[in-house]
């Protein structure tokens, strides 16, 4: 039984060995297959690896400096170890140290560069630069706690700039101005920040540092007399003289006069209310500050500032006011801003002209205009009010409304300027009428518009429109030198209106300075969209400088915005012509003459496209029509005689060419049409002398020259004819008439001298 329990158990054990045996196998099986995938897969990894490592590198090997930033992104997650993650505490010094290496691998790839460098920054940087402020910020840290130089505070702190860390860049430009109080550059960088955030008074400091590096900085010397208005008059003072010897104008335009108005009526309100009383003060403190953010073009921050006064005082007019004028600058705010006026006018603050603006602006112009009758229901004599219900009624084309609202002036009204240059520009659209009607300026219109707009300028020596007006009149007068005096006024006074560089473009262009004239195009382009003069200029430009087809889109971009544009219409029509387009001409001379029956010019291009088209008697028939109007027309006596010729009534011809020499004996077609008239006639003594009165007259007209060539060279007076064909040859290089016959001429010529005898 022992031996039999023996054999047992030992059986057992070997079947539990066994067991364990084939387990152990699959298990190594199990083993081996996950061995071998993981093998698969670290091999398919670093394949991968190697893969993405090749195509950085070939991405990258075109911008080595972007593949520099990897340094960098390891110089930054290293200094974020030393100082956050390896659990030792460590010194300011060692802390300020790390920074201070972290900064400069970002600078490294930041160099200097100079103010007219347009080199962008390395892509890539900007986030590095995030991450960099982000770990100063978390490790407590400030700027003067970095050590770099000055000028390298000021690359960081446009690095943070650029990256929307307005604080930590502020504090970068502010510690590179005490490394370095005569870096320019770091004070304009701090100033912008100080003004995007509204602060006011650290602005003033740093325009006042600004000033003791550069004491002629035009800009800074305005915007800082916009910040001590009503507080610092010494530096104003100071401010003012610098502009008058840099022959600036230190004027405020007429909004940043209306804004300045707000804040002193606010600052007034605030010196009657009792000392006591100070959610007053601070509420005309805030009115202030808001009309001189606006002034500097921060209006979100004056937004702010203008709610946080109207929580301190509800009841403060000159604050709704300056509320409605804010909310007017953006966009979808017609509604708020309307609702703020009514609460200013409820407060008592003058109102209408800011109403009426904001809702031409919205494009609501009748509401506009009754806003303004029914004001003047109450103060029939506001001229302020008349005058822009006159232009309101004007811009709306209705020149009979406009006038009728400067006639039921009173009489005391029109001692201000306002209404004066309303009749002045009304003067001026009537003589744009009569100028498109007949092609010429009515003289009489211009001096009555002159006479008001000096009688303006007598009233208001500083009035922008005034000078404007006189120098667009003078300008239609031929008087260029004082329509630039008048405009250099203009430009002093209202230098944003859109107007100014065109009315400069148009008197450029009557000067003949075309290169100046289209640049100044294209500076009021950026101010006026769709408006029909600048492609107007532009293709009056193009025309001279013979670039026919240009001008022709130029005139057709014109007619699309306003297809009554007189003069578009005609110059299309000449360059179409020039350009052998004849229907396209035909189109618009009939056009013309259809709307415009008293336009000169455009019959007289009408009969020249007939002509052209060989429609002889139609363009006597348009001629005629013409010199009934005006028997004293030179030209159209001309090209009346010459569809007589071409008529086959050359007997009748003489006539109207006679009586065109008569009126005008500098009218070198006029002496080459009759000369031909006379060749028709053989009578060519008298052929040969007109066509040298048109030489005369014009010395360029080559038909003229080649007449009289012909009949040299008819005549076999060779000396002469050699001179003559030359002369064609002088204004025609090409022409190849002329150089045939000028080789005859030394042919022949050469021939009769070898066969004359010799004389003893």
């Amino acid at each position: 039984m022992a031996i039999l329990t023996l054999y047992g158990v030992l059986g057992v054990a070997l079947f539990a060995l066994w067991l364990k045996h084939k387990s152990v196998l699959r298990q190594r099986e199990r083993m081996r297959d996950k061995l071998g995938s993981v093998e698969g897969n670290l091999n398919e990894t670093s394949q991968r690896l190697d893969l993405l490592s090749r195509g950085v590198d070939t991405i990258l090997s075109g911008t080595p400096q972007v593949h520099g930033l990897l340094g960098v992104h390891r110089s930054l997650e290293s200094a974020e170890n030393l100082l956050f993650n390896q659990g030792i505490p460590i010194s300011n010094s060692e802390s300020c140290a790390i920074a201070s290496h972290a900064a400069k691998a970002v600078l490294k790839h930041h160099p200097e560069r100079s103010p007219d460098d347009d080199a962008s920054t390395i892509p890539g940087l900007h986030p590095l630069s995030e991450r960099l402020a982000a770990m100063l910020s978390e490790a407590e840290m400030h700027a003067e706690d970095i050590e770099l130089t000055a000028g390298e505070h000021r690359r960081l702190g446009e690095l943070f700039h650029a990256v929307d860390r307005i604080d930590w860049a502020a504090e970068c430009f502010h510690r590179a101005n005490e490394l370095d109080p005569e870096d320019e550059s770091a004070l304009r960088a701090l100033s912008e920040i100080q003004r995007q955030k509204g602060d006011l008074e650290a602005l003033d400091r740093s325009l006042e540092r600004l000033l003791s590096i550069t004491p002629d900085d035009v800009g800074a010397l305005k915007e800082q007399m916009l910040l001590l208005e009503g507080s610092d008059s010494s530096r104003v003072i100071r401010n003012r003289k610098r502009l008058e010897a840099l022959g600036s104008d230190s004027l405020f335009s007429e909004e940043a006069l209306e804004l300045t108005d707000i804040a002193k009526r606010a600052r007034g309100a605030h010196q009657g209310v009792k000392p006591g009383l100070l959610q007053s003060e601070n509420a005309a403190d805030l009115v202030e500050r808001a009309a001189k953010q606006f002034l500097l073009g921060e209006v979100r921050v004056a937004l702010e500032s203008i709610e946080l006064a109207l929580e301190i005082d509800v009841k403060k007019g000159p604050a709704w006011l300056l509320k409605a004028r804010l909310l007017a600058a953006g966009e979808g705010n017609t509604k708020a801003a309307l609702k703020s006026i009514r609460r200013a006018s409820a407060l008592g603050e003058y109102t209408v002209m800011l109403e009426s603006e904001i809702l031409e602006n919205d494009g609501r112009t009748n509401a506009a205009i009754q806003v303004l009758e029914e004001h003047l229901e109450k103060a029939p004599s506001d001229p302020e009010v008349r005058g822009k219900l006159s232009l309101l009624w004007l811009r709306n084309g209705s020149t009979d409304s406009s006038r009728r609202a400067l006639d039921e002036a009173p009489d005391e009204s029109w001692d201000s300027a306002p209404l004066h240059i309303m009749r002045g520009r009304l003067h001026l659209v009537d003589a744009d009428e009569h100028r498109d009607n007949t092609g010429k300026h009515e003289q009489m219109l211009l001096v009555d518009a002159l006479v008001a707009f000096d009688k303006a300028i007598e009233y208001d020596r500083e009035s922008g429109f005034a000078w404007l007006g006189r120098a667009r009149a003078l300008r239609y007068q031929g008087t260029y030198n004082e329509a630039e005096v008048a405009l250099v006024r203009a430009r002093r006074l209202i230098p944003e209106h859109p107007s100014i560089p065109l009315e400069e473009a148009q008197l450029s262009l009557d000067v003949n300075n075309l290169e100046q004239a289209n640049a100044l195009a294209i500076e009021a382009t950026t101010h006026l969209k769709n408006n029909p003069t600048v492609p107007f200029i532009r293709g009056i430009i193009a025309a001279r400088l013979g670039r026919l087809e240009e001008a022709l889109n130029f005139f057709s971009s014109t007619l699309e915005i306003d297809p009554d544009h007189v003069r578009a219409r005609l110059n299309r029509c000449s360059a179409a012509l020039l350009c052998e387009n004849l229907s396209q001409a035909l189109d618009d001379a009939d056009h013309l003459v259809k709307a415009r029956p008293e336009h000169e010019l455009a019959r007289l291009r009408r009969s020249e496209i007939l002509m052209n088209h060989g429609d002889w008697s139609e363009a006597e028939t348009e001629l005629r029509s013409l010199l009934k109007r005006n028997p004293e027309h030179a030209m159209a006596l001309v090209h009346l005689g010459t569809c007589m010729i071409a008529a086959g009534k050359s007997e009748q011809a003489e006539r109207p060419l006679n009586k065109a020499i008569g009126i005008d004996s500098n009218l070198s077609e006029a002496w080459y049409q009759r000369g031909l008239l006379y060749l028709d006639f053989g009578r060519v003594d008298e052929a040969m002398s007109d066509f040298e009165g048109a030489v005369r007259t014009d010395p360029h007209h080559i038909d003229a020259r080649l007449r009289i060539a012909a009949i040299l060279h008819e005549v076999e007076d060779f000396d002469k004819a050699v001179a003559a064909w030359r002369q064609v040859l002088d204004i025609e290089p090409q022409h190849r008439l002329a150089r045939r016959r000028l080789a005859e001429c030394r042919d022949r010529g050469a021939a009769r001298n070898t066969s004359l005898p010799p004389k003893d």
